[in-house]
């Protein structure tokens, strides 16, 4: 049952559930610091960055559970050489430092514990890309 603010009515935010650890909404196309770690083989690890790519009501549901999964691709700072399946990504407005890319092919689906904080938002151009990026890595 929702939590009910003082008027009677359930509580809600501009934005959707929040994140139960972080007090934010987990949003598509948001930059979330993740913890990845255990991992397995040449899987990232420890706190990483990641783009949120599955849809903002799968992820509004696992936030006001505080339970489920989110899926989310991996970004990573080694951009020397960018393959199809991955994207360039450019510091600034996404919260990211330094050029970084992400990467398609390392898209998984993470427990909403795993989310630390918020870093930022890819622009529209870039999540597009991101999408594409998938389409071709998933052959979809």
């Amino acid at each position: 049952m929702p939590r009910r603010g003082t008027n009677g009515r359930p509580r809600t935010t501009d934005h959707g559930p929040r994140h139960s650890a972080t007090g934010w909404p987990v949003l598509r196309g948001e930059i979330w610091q993740v913890d990845l770690s255990p991992v397995r083989g040449s899987e990232p690890d420890k706190q990483w960055p990641a783009i949120v790519v599955s849809n903002d009501r799968a992820n509004s549901t696992a936030a006001r559970l505080g339970r489920g999964v989110i899926s989310v691709v991996p970004i990573t700072s080694n951009a020397d050489r960018v393959y199809p399946f991955q994207v360039l990504l450019s510091p600034g407005p996404s919260g990211l430092t330094v050029e970084s890319k992400g990467q398609a092919e390392q898209v998984r689906s993470i427990a909403v514990q795993r989310f630390m904080r918020r870093i930022g938002r890819v622009s529209s151009t870039e999540l597009a890309a991101i999408d594409d990026a998938l389409r071709l890595h998933l052959d979809l």
